[in-house]
């Protein structure tokens, strides 16, 4: 499911890989997509709780055994929901702290697919059904912007996961975004990496319809007053997504939190603006159309003689 494009991502020399006739309709949202999501999905849930318990709740911390079955969980759930990751630049080989735009609940689940650590989200999520308590067994770390004094406390505790030399992943826009722009960047959460001299690693994530690369899909994203339930209900009839990737080359905690929050801002910009003039195309899955490539080779050839 997961696919990692070459070091050199913003070459322009890439072509598409032509999908197949009837475009349109592929493209279209259609309700029979969810006579199997959704009972997927549900099982998928079902496998989670008690994954969950074992390795979280019973032993009483995360190992790299654990963060191995989340990331298997997160990858399957991608699939089930038809998003595909298009990764480009050098995912991080040591743990870092890794700062990303925020588009929908889904980023979690790509990043942890790519690099599993823990995560920084805000104090709502705690509440929501199923997911937060899954959250909660994850080691998430939920912050509560109004509270300052605690918001502190919590990034100091956060960046012990660094000190312990695993991924510590943030959102610091602290909302989510529609995916064309990047929002401005709380400096809070990047004292985690100052305090464990741990480098910080921007991200870029931009949701895709496979047939549209460089537009951003206006459905994925969660954002306003859109409820979990409603979202998840769209997303179960949506076409297959590509989640384009980027990850930028590691930032120095040398730099302090309010310039590395200026630096990552710019960096994840500068990446989405490439991608919306198609620096970067996205590729369809090569081993899903490869027979019809052989067979549309072969008519080619037979009609030529």
């Amino acid at each position: 499911m997961i696919f990692r494009r070459p070091a050199q991502a913003h070459s322009t020399s890439a072509q598409l890989i032509p999908y197949p006739k009837r475009t349109l309709r592929r493209s279209q949202p259609r309700g029979y997509r969810r006579l199997w999501r959704l009972p997927a999905l549900f099982l998928h849930l079902l496998i989670a709780f008690p994954l969950a318990w074992w390795y979280y709740g019973k032993k009483g911390q995360i190992n790299s055994r654990a963060l191995s079955v989340f990331r298997w969980w997160c990858c399957v759930a991608l699939r089930i929901l038809g998003i595909r990751l298009r990764v480009a630049g050098n995912l991080p080989s040591r743990p870092a702290l890794i700062a990303a735009n925020h588009i929908s609940y889904l980023d979690i689940l790509a990043l942890a697919a790519l690099r599993p650590g823990q995560f920084v989200a805000k104090k709502e999520m705690e509440s929501w059904p199923v997911f937060g308590s899954l959250a909660r067994r994850l080691g998430t770390f939920f912050i509560d912007r109004s509270d300052a004094r605690a918001s502190q406390r919590l990034l100091k505790e956060a960046a012990s996961v660094l000190e312990q030399e695993r991924f510590l992943c943030i959102f610091p826009e602290g909302t989510t975004s529609d995916g064309r722009d990047v929002g401005d960047f709380y400096a809070a959460p990047f004292e985690t990496a100052v305090i464990a001299g741990a480098m910080v690693v921007p991200v870029s994530l931009r949701y895709e319809d496979i047939l549209c690369p460089g537009h951003a899909d206006q459905t994925c994203p969660f954002v306003g007053e859109d409820s979990l339930a409603g979202h998840l209900w769209r997303m179960m009839a949506l076409a297959p997504l590509t989640l384009r990737i980027y990850f930028g080359n590691p930032l120095g905690p040398d730099l302090g939190r309010r310039e590395l929050a200026k630096e990552c801002r710019r960096v994840i910009r500068d990446s989405l603006r490439s991608m919306e003039e198609g620096a970067e195309i996205t590729y369809l899955d090569p081993q899903r159309h490869r027979l019809r490539e052989v067979w549309n080779n072969w008519h080619r050839r037979h009609h030529q003689r």
